[in-house]
């Protein structure tokens, strides 16, 4: 049964309330330098499946001709919406691969479930390659990555681009993104089921309560078929050593490997879920790995 208006609010409200970083006040002082790496546009997109939604655009102050474009989608278990820290980790990106990032601020799930913030990644991906030319950007050079929510999300817009012959990505970057998130819809009958069951939470508002929706390849990569994953563009996983998808993103990388994708995997000891775009330690580490991925990748 569709969640109301009145018990998705609830859910969102405390499920919020109950986050572990408020993207502001966890920020390392020395990290708060990286806004000044890049010039910010920001850019409202139509609506998709209903919502508008917004595009940040990063430009490096020392961005190199011919460069390469990278697509971020952040996390927040779809529900936590864009914040101080997405902006810091998208600048400093854009200056260390000298060339641009479109950071894509997506319609979260206290709003709207499945499929809409998945499509807006998607035209957000459209719009990337509509203007790359204009940004100066090589079209054979265009990556995408995300972190916990936006993890899955990158592996689902790659999915759907092999399918649907669209936006050839020359890299996915998989920052420990959940890759099963199904729940038994029994939960649903658990009062304030949102807080003693907090992944199933984040599946229930991602799906409107019907647990048909987790079980799609796009947000159950563990569970596509072979056909959905052979003929991904190289993929790099990173996974947190204290978090629960660890085990979820060694499994899909080595069934990726098996299915002859192009994969590379790291666990960083001792880090913890959402560690890379937080500044959390370990991140820088992370970072630079990332950086050489897109800087190595092309068509």
């Amino acid at each position: 049964m569709p969640l109301t208006e009145e018990l998705r609010a609830r859910m969102a409200r405390e499920m919020v309330g109950n986050r572990k970083f408020d993207g502001d006040t966890d920020i390392p002082a020395e990290c708060r330098a990286f806004a000044a790496m890049a010039d910010m546009q920001l850019i409202e997109r139509p609506a998709v499946d209903g919502w508008p939604y917004t595009i940040r655009l990063f430009t490096a102050k020392s961005k190199k001709p011919s460069s390469p474009v990278h697509i971020n989608i952040h996390g927040g278990g779809f529900l936590i919406g864009h914040m101080p820290n997405d902006d810091l980790w998208s600048a400093w990106l854009a200056e260390r691969i000298g060339g641009v990032v479109v950071d894509v601020d997506y319609t979260c799930t206290d709003r709207a479930s499945h499929p809409v913030a998945l499509d807006q990644c998607r035209d957000a991906a459209r719009f990337t390659y509509a203007h790359c030319a204009d940004w100066d950007c090589d079209p054979g050079r265009i990556s995408m990555g995300g972190y916990s929510a936006g993890g899955t999300f990158t592996m689902a817009c790659g999915m759907a681009a092999l399918k649907n012959g669209e936006c050839p990505y020359c890299l996915l970057v998989n920052g420990y993104g959940p890759a099963d998130m199904r729940f038994d819809p029994a939960v649903m009958e658990l009062p304030e089921f949102w807080l003693t069951h907090r992944n199933d939470g984040f599946a229930v508002l991602l799906s409107d309560g019907d647990p048909a929706v987790m079980e799609t390849p796009l947000l159950y990569p563990l569970g596509a078929s072979d056909g959905d994953l052979k003929g991904l563009p190289p993929v790099l996983i990173l996974a947190a050593d204290n978090c629960p998808f660890h085990e979820q993103n060694m499994q899909l990388g080595k069934r990726l490997a098996d299915l002859g994708v192009q994969v590379t995997m790291k666990r960083y000891p001792g880090t913890g879920h959402g560690f890379i775009p937080h500044f959390m330690p370990g991140w820088r580490e992370a970072a630079e790995l990332i950086v050489k991925a897109i800087e190595n990748a092309s068509l």
